[in-house]
């Protein structure tokens, strides 16, 4: 197991308990507002520079989310000029401590990443693919919901995907009643 993988599944191991037995008796503003739309920044899906997302809260401690989002690296030298962009649609689960308006997050995601070329002696990674293929994620951070629907939400996403890496994530969005 490598050693990112391995961190994964402690941070997992550490918070779905505290999510799932450290329940309140009070609910939190995910209840209130439960259908939302935030932009992911760096990373929602993973990977991207700006993604779009759109999120349900199924419970107070469950969240599901789907978006898409790309990334694109110019390059140029000697004999050398085009671009790589990757364009990422992703879907996946958030869990948070319920009755908390302002929680840690863990969740696991899946994103399929289309790798495109364009111009002449063009290699090399975008967000660390190379070409087109599907990765698993965890994410870990906090999560901040107002009542009057205000989403901010920050933290890392992490590639379960060898060679790939992570990237911090900051997440800005809006929720809705029903």
């Amino acid at each position: 197991m490598t050693g990112n993988l391995r961190s994964a599944v402690f941070v997992l191991l550490i918070l779905i308990p505290t999510v799932l037995f450290g329940q309140d008796s009070e609910q939190s503003n995910r209840m209130k507002n439960r259908l939302g739309v935030h932009a992911g920044l760096l990373g929602d899906p993973f990977p991207t520079l700006v993604g779009g997302n759109v999120n349900y809260n199924v419970t107070d401690f469950a969240r599901v989310t789907a978006g898409y989002g790309s990334i694109s690296v110019s390059v140029s030298g000697t004999g050398t000029s085009g671009e790589l962009t990757a364009s990422t649609f992703g879907a996946g689960v958030r869990c948070m401590v319920p009755g908390w308006n302002f929680s840690p997050v863990a969740g696991i995601s899946w994103a399929t990443v289309s790798v495109t070329v364009s111009g002449t002696g063009v290699i090399g990674t975008v967000g660390g693919f190379g070409a087109s293929a599907s990765h698993m994620y965890a994410t870990f951070g906090f999560d901040w919901q107002t009542g009057a629907g205000f989403n901010l939400g920050a933290g890392y996403n992490l590639s379960l995907k060898s060679g790939v890496g992570g990237l911090p994530y900051i997440n800005l969005g809006w929720y809705f009643s029903l």
